[in-house]
């Protein structure tokens, strides 16, 4: 319930992720437009300048054609009673959608298109922009709110030389950068919009993840998370339920474990009691008989207990990666040859028949105490079950970048599940003859992966075979 609450409160309110990829996405959104719009304004608005330019000069020298030889065609005729030289003035203005004046030398106006004076604008236009092309003069910017100017020099009389104005007054579409802008902004704004749901897709799939984090840790690992897609919040779904599969069984193994240690350590607990309680009926009874057997008992008892518990911090331990391993440089061989020598008198009191095969002389890096663990436990249990007069085999080359060690003894072929199950702590096989606790060998597999190896159990003609594949140079596991 409180979950629940929880979530539905979270959703009136939209979350810290949400927030941050939607101001991400609009961030990129921004810088992406002014990218964009100054792309434009650098390769658009050159072409359109380019334009104009091509269009002031055709007009330009069109209009200076027409002017000098309407001023030719009537030379010595003042400016104001040259009919034709008029009408080329105002046509132009038309076709030009200008203002058109001609001027003397020093500038004055002499002819207009318009009746009223020359316009202020004109002197800010003056300190604007200039520039010149084909002999023509340019001042001021089609950009500029005042417009911009043609100055075409003009032959008014023999070494004469005055010039025709041609004023383009700005207006508001000349000029598609505003415009453009606008759409702009308009494409940037719906794009905006959209980012909302696109955002709450995503950051629902991390709070479904989340949510189900949140079950799992009330203790319902029973439950899994939803996992939509292929992507990386999908690739995120399938490692958290792997996790949670991997929880589960983890707790599930710690459980039979802990059943495990409370029954192992029930039985001698039992015989301490007892032997306790024989102890003290016999002391009430001044019987002294058969005291110290008791008290034998209850130190086998004790020391079997403290064995057991050894055994269980040490593969608690190798599973809390507690212990880790400390490499070094030594021989494999010599490893073996020392651990053979110290099982040899219970070989011999079980009269086991022992086949050695080490060919493997060479150097080795690993933690030599903990392969002394592992391989000591591996023996002690072909030993202890082998039957009387029986075979142990001890194998010991390099397949390539591994070493290979094989450890054979006399015992009955198991079945597949009890292959599988012998490296399981506190797995015991039930026509075993001898009696352990199954943690030996839980621990030897624990050291072999340690160092990046494999272990595994096989029928073989001789026997149960113990196989171990440990890398020769490849680093060691923390």
């Amino acid at each position: 319930m409180g979950v629940g609450l929880y979530v539905r409160g979270e959703d009136m309110r939209p979350g810290r992720l949400y927030i941050k990829i939607f101001f991400s996405f609009l961030f990129v959104l921004i810088i992406t437009e002014v990218l964009i719009f100054g792309l434009f304004v650098f390769t658009a608005e050159r072409s359109f300048r380019h334009r104009i330019d091509r269009h002031l000069g055709i007009y330009t020298l069109v209009a200076r054609e027409m002017v000098e030889g309407a001023i030719k065609s009537k030379r010595g005729t003042v400016y104001a009673d040259n009919e034709p030289l008029k009408e080329i003035i105002v046509r132009l203005a038309q076709a030009c959608e200008a203002k058109v004046w001609l001027a003397a030398s020093d500038g004055t106006p002499v002819l207009k298109s318009f009746e009223a004076e020359i316009p202020p604008s004109l002197l800010r236009i003056e300190a604007g922009q200039s520039r010149d092309a084909k002999g023509l003069s340019f001042f001021g910017d089609f950009r500029r709110a005042h417009g911009y100017r043609a100055v075409i020099p003009v032959e008014i009389g023999k070494g004469e030389t005055g010039s025709l104005h041609i004023l383009f007054e700005r207006r508001e579409k000349e000029h598609p950068g505003g415009p453009f802008a606008l759409g702009l902004l308009a494409i940037g704004g719906v794009i905006a919009l959209l980012i909302i749901p696109v955002s709450r897709l995503v950051t629902k799939r991390v709070t479904q993840l989340r949510m189900s984090a949140l079950r799992i840790a009330e203790g319902d690992l029973l439950h899994r998370a939803p996992v939509k897609g292929k992507d990386e919040i999908g690739e995120l779904g399938r490692t958290f339920n792997l996790m949670t599969d991997k929880l589960e069984r983890m707790i599930q193994v710690n459980k039979e474990l802990t059943a495990h240690i409370s029954h192992e350590l029930r039985s001698p607990l039992a015989r301490i009691r007892i032997a306790e309680e024989l102890l003290r009926e016999k002391w009430l009874k001044k019987e002294t008989a058969h005291c110290e057997d008791h008290f034998n008992d209850i130190r086998e008892d004790v020391e079997e207990m403290d064995h057991l518990i050894g055994r269980i911090l040490e593969l608690s331990k190798l599973d809390l990666h507690e212990s880790p391993l400390k490499p070094e440089v030594f021989s494999p061989s010599e490893l073996m040859d020392g651990l053979l020598d110290k099982f040899r008198p219970i070989l011999n009191q079980k009269g086991l028949r022992l086949t050695k095969d080490v060919s493997y002389d060479s150097p080795f890096f690993g933690d030599r105490e903990a392969l002394r663990t592992a391989l000591s436990n591996v023996l002690d249990n072909a030993a202890k079950f082998s039957p009387e007069r029986g075979h142990l085999n001890v194998n010991m080359h390099s397949e390539g970048p591994f070493l290979f060690i094989s450890i054979t003894n006399t015992f009955p072929a198991l079945a597949q599940e009890d292959l599988l199950r012998i490296f399981e702590p506190f797995s015991r096989i039930e026509s075993s003859p001898g009696k352990g606790h199954g943690l030996g060998l839980a621990i030897t597999k624990k050291i072999v992966e340690k160092h990046g190896g494999q272990i595994e159990a096989l029928n073989s003609v001789e026997g149960l075979e113990i196989r171990m594949r440990l890398p020769i140079r490849q680093g060691i596991q923390p």
